[in-house]
C-alpha cells in the first residue's frame, strides 16, 4: 500500500460529530442496526465527497464490529482519507483494524502486518500519534498469550522506553497495561496491581476512557483476588458496577453502542470467585446465577469474560462436591485455553477422584509452562522493565514534584502580585471614593446654593406678582370702595339738606330719615367687611361657640335681608323636619347666611331665593344650602369666586369680600372644604355649606 504525507483535515471531523449526533439516537428512533446500515448504505450509493462519506464508513465498521466487513469499510476510509490528505482518519482506521485482528482468533500475522504500515507512516512523518502505541502494545499482549515472553518483554521494553523518551502518557498507560499483563502471566499479582493502578492514573490525566477504564479495573479485580485482598476487591468491584451502569445508562441513548452484558457477565463472575474465595457458598450461587443470565455475551471467540465464567462456575461445583459437573466445565475452560490456574483446578479434582496417571500428565504440562514462565532470562527482561519503570516512575515523581513546587512558587508569585493589585486597586479606589465624596459635596453645596437662589427667585418673582396683584387689588378696592361709599355719602348728604328744608313735609322727612338710614347701615357693613377682612389676615377673630337650633339661626338671618329683597322675588325657607342643633358662633353663623342671601339678592330679580337644609345620611353633618333663580356664576370664574375682591358683575354694587369672608368662617366652623359652589345646579347659583349637628338634644 503507498503512503503519503497528510494534513489535518478538521472539516471531516465536524461531518464526524454531526454523523454521530445523527445516528446516535434513542432505540425508539431507530429499533435495528439493519435499518441504521441501509440507511449509511444509501448514503454511499450517492458517491459523497470524502468529507461525508469517511464518517459514514466509520459509522459502518463500528455497526459490524469483529465481523469481516468491518475491515472493508475500514480500509474504504483509509481510501478516502488519502484523496484529501486526512492524517487523523487514517489513524483512526488503522488503530480499529489492528484492535479487530488482535481480537481474531490467528490474526496474529494480521495484527504484525498493520502495525508494521502504521509504524512505517508515522516513522516517515516523525511523529509518535496514539496508535502507534495502540497497535504496538496489541502487538506486544499478542506475543505474550501465544507464549513468546522473551519477545514480547524485548518488545514491550522498546516500546517503553520510546514513550518515556517522546513523553507520551497513552504510550506509557498501554504500556503499564502491558506491564501489568506480564506480572499477571509470571503470577506477581502484587506488582501487577500497581501496574493496572498507573496506568489508570495514568488514563485519567488523558481525561478518561469508559471501555479502557473497565479493561483495567476487571484487570486488577483478578490480581487482586488472587492477592486475598477481599476488602479492596470489594470496593474495585464497586467502582467497576457503577462504570458499567453508567454506560448501560448511555446505552438508551447511543443505540446500544456500549457492550455492557459482557461487563455484567464478568462482574458477576468476579463476585463469584470473591463468595468462593471467603467460603461463602449461597452468595457465591446468587452472583453465579445472575452470571448465567449474561452467559452468551462474549465479544469474539475465547473472550477472557467466558475464561472466568467458567473458571469460577467449576469452582462452585468443585466446592460444592460436585465434581463431574466441574469437571465438564473446567474441560470447557480448557479447550479455549489451557491456562495453569485451570491445569491444577482440574489436578485437584482428579486427585479427589484418585484418577493419578491423568494427574502426571497434567503435572508434566504444567512443569512445561512453569518452566517457559520462569525462563532466567525472561525473569531477568521482567526485572529490567520493572527497574526501567521504577525509574521512569522515579523521574517523573521527581519531575512532578519539581513542577509542584513551581507551581506552587508561580501561585505563590501570583497570590503576591494579586494580593499587591488588590491593595493598590483598594487605594485607588479609596483616593477616588475621596475625591468623588468631595467633588459630590461641593457639587451639592453649588447645587443647594442653586436651588436656593431658585427658589429666592421664585419668591421674589411670586412676591412681586403677589405685590402687583396686591396693588391692583389695592387699587381696584380703593375704586370700588370709593364708588360704594360715594353712592350712600352722596344720598346722606342729598337727603340732609332736604331734611333740614323748612319747605319739606313731615311725611317726606320720615321718608329721607329712613333712606339716611339705610345708606347709613350700607356703609357700617362696608367697613364692617373691611375690618373682618383684615382680622382673617391676622388672625385675630375669634369665634364664641354654643349650641343653639339651625332653624332659628335661619330665620334670623331671613329677617334681616328681607327687606332688600326685589319686588317679585319669593324669598322661601325649608327647614328639616326634626329639630337639629349645631354648636356654632351665632353672630359668625348669621354673618356667613347673610351673605350668602344678599350675594343671591344682588343677582336674583325675580323667580326664588330659597334658604335650606337637611341631615346627611349619617345625621351627624346637616347641609344648608343657598339657592337662587338669578343671572347664574359662568363656569371660568366659579373655581375663583372664593378670592377677595373677585366679583362677578363690576357693575353691581359690592366690594368682592362677602364671599371670602364666608369661606374664612366656614373653614373655621367645619373645617377646610366645608363651602362650596354646587356646579351641577344650572337654574341660578347655589351655595352648600356643611355643618357638625346634633338631632333632638335640648339646647343649654
Amino acid at each position: 500500500m503507498q503512503h503519503t504525507f497528510f494534513k489535518y483535515h478538521p472539516s471531516i471531523w465536524k461531518v464526524t460529530g454531526l454523523l454521530l449526533l445523527l445516528f446516535v439516537l434513542p432505540a425508539s428512533a431507530i429499533k435495528e442496526h439493519k435499518t441504521e446500515i441501509d440507511s449509511l448504505n444509501r448514503i454511499l450509493s450517492e458517491h459523497p465527497s470524502p468529507c461525508r462519506s469517511i464518517p459514514v464508513l466509520s459509522r459502518l465498521a463500528k455497526l459490524h464490529e469483529q465481523k469481516p466487513e468491518q475491515v472493508v469499510y475500514l480500509k474504504e476510509q483509509i481510501k478516502e482519507a488519502e484523496k484529501i490528505d486526512s492524517i487523523q482518519a487514517v489513524y483512526a482506521a488503522l488503530s480499529e483494524i489492528s484492535v479487530y485482528y488482535y481480537n481474531m482468533k490467528n490474526g496474529s500475522d494480521s495484527l504484525t502486518y498493520w502495525a508494521q504500515q502504521i509504524d512505517s507512516i508515522t516513522h516517515k512523518r516523525n511523529e509518535y500519534p496514539d496508535v502507534l502505541f495502540r497497535a504496538k502494545s496489541l502487538y506486544c499482549q499478542d506475543l505474550l498469550w501465544s507464549g513468546n515472553y522473551e519477545e514480547s518483554m524485548n518488545r514491550i521494553t522498546d516500546l517503553y522506553q520510546l514513550a518515556v523518551e517522546k513523553k507520551q502518557n497513552y504510550g506509557l498507560m498501554r504500556c503499564s497495561e502491558c506491564l501489568g499483563q506480564i506480572y499477571q502471566a509470571i503470577r506477581r499479582d502484587s506488582d501487577a496491581v500497581v501496574a493496572f493502578q498507573d496506568g489508570l492514573d495514568r488514563l485519567e490525566q488523558l481525561g478518561g476512557d469508559e471501555e479502557t477504564e473497565l479493561r483495567l479495573i476487571s484487570y486488577q479485580i483478578e490480581s487482586n483476588l488472587r492477592t486475598d485482598a477481599y476488602e479492596k476487591t470489594a470496593g474495585m468491584l464497586a467502582a467497576y458496577k457503577k462504570l458499567i451502569d453508567k454506560l448501560n445508562e448511555l446505552n438508551a441513548t447511543h443505540n446500544g453502542l456500549y457492550v455492557v452484558n459482557r461487563e455484567y457477565w464478568l462482574f458477576y463472575s468476579f463476585y463469584t470467585d470473591l463468595y468462593l474465595q471467603e467460603n461463602k457458598l449461597d452468595k457465591a450461587k446468587e452472583a453465579l446465577d445472575m452470571a448465567t443470565r449474561f452467559e452468551g455475551s462474549e465479544f469474539v471467540e475465547g473472550d477472557y469474560a467466558c475464561r472466568v465464567y467458567l473458571s469460577v462456575k467449576s469452582r462452585y461445583y468443585a466446592q460444592t462436591g460436585n465434581l463431574s459437573t466441574a469437571l465438564y466445565y473446567i474441560d470447557k475452560l480448557l479447550e479455549e485455553k489451557r491456562l495453569p490456574e485451570a491445569l491444577l483446578l482440574k489436578v485437584d479434582m482428579l486427585k479427589k477422584q484418585g484418577k493419578q496417571d491423568e494427574v502426571l500428565a497434567l503435572y508434566d504440562e504444567i512443569d512445561t509452562y512453569n518452566t517457559k514462565r520462569n525462563d532466567e532470562m525472561f525473569l531477568r527482561q521482567v526485572n529490567q522493565l520493572r527497574t526501567l519503570h521504577d525509574i521512569n516512575f522515579e523521574i517523573a515523581l521527581k519531575e512532578k514534584i519539581k513542577n509542584n513546587q513551581k507551581q506552587i512558587r508561580q501561585e505563590r508569585y501570583q497570590l503576591i502580585f494579586f494580593i499587591s493589585l488588590i491593595i493598590i486597586l483598594i487605594i485607588i479606589l479609596y483616593i477616588l471614593y475621596i475625591y468623588i465624596r468631595r467633588t459630590q459635596r461641593l457639587k451639592n453645596d453649588l447645587l443647594q446654593e442653586k436651588n436656593t437662589l431658585l427658589k429666592s427667585k421664585e419668591k421674589l418673582i411670586l412676591e412681586t406678582m403677589r405685590a402687583d396683584e396686591a396693588s391692583y387689588m389695592k387699587s381696584s378696592f380703593i375704586a370700588d370702595m370709593s364708588h360704594e361709599i360715594r353712592t350712600p355719602l352722596n344720598a346722606i348728604a342729598g337727603f340732609s339738606e332736604l331734611l333740614i328744608d323748612e319747605a319739606t313735609e313731615s311725611k317726606e322727612k320720615k321718608e329721607y330719615s329712613a333712606i339716611i338710614q339705610n345708606n347709613t347701615d350700607l356703609m357700617l357693613t362696608l367697613v364692617n367687611d373691611v375690618l373682618d377682612l383684615s382680622k382673617m389676615k391676622t388672625g385675630d377673630m375669634s369665634f364664641n361657640l354654643q349650641k343653639v337650633p339651625l332653624a332659628e339661626c335661619c330665620q334670623k338671618a331671613l329677617d334681616s335681608i328681607r327687606q332688600s329683597v326685589h319686588e317679585g322675588v319669593a324669598l322661601t325657607f325649608n327647614p328639616a323636619p326634626e329639630q337639629v342643633i349645631i354648636k356654632t358662633d351665632v353672630m359668625r353663623l348669621q354673618q356667613l347666611f347673610t351673605n350668602l342671601l344678599d350675594n343671591a339678592i344682588k343677582f336674583t330679580e325675580k323667580g326664588e331665593i330659597n334658604l335650606a337644609y337637611s341631615l346627611e345620611a349619617d345625621r351627624k353633618q346637616v347641609r344648608i344650602t343657598v339657592t337662587d333663580t338669578g343671572t347664574g356664576i359662568p363656569p371660568e370664574i366659579q373655581e375663583e369666586i372664593f378670592k377677595r375682591f373677585k366679583k362677578q358683575d363690576d357693575s353691581k354694587a359690592g366690594t368682592g369680600l362677602g364671599l371670602p369672608i364666608c369661606y374664612y368662617i366656614a373653614e373655621h366652623l367645619s373645617g377646610p372644604g366645608k363651602i362650596f359652589l354646587d356646579t351641577s345646579y344650572t337654574a341660578g347659583a347655589r351655595f352648600v355649606f356643611i355643618h357638625p349637628c346634633e338631632t333632638d338634644v335640648p339646647v343649654i
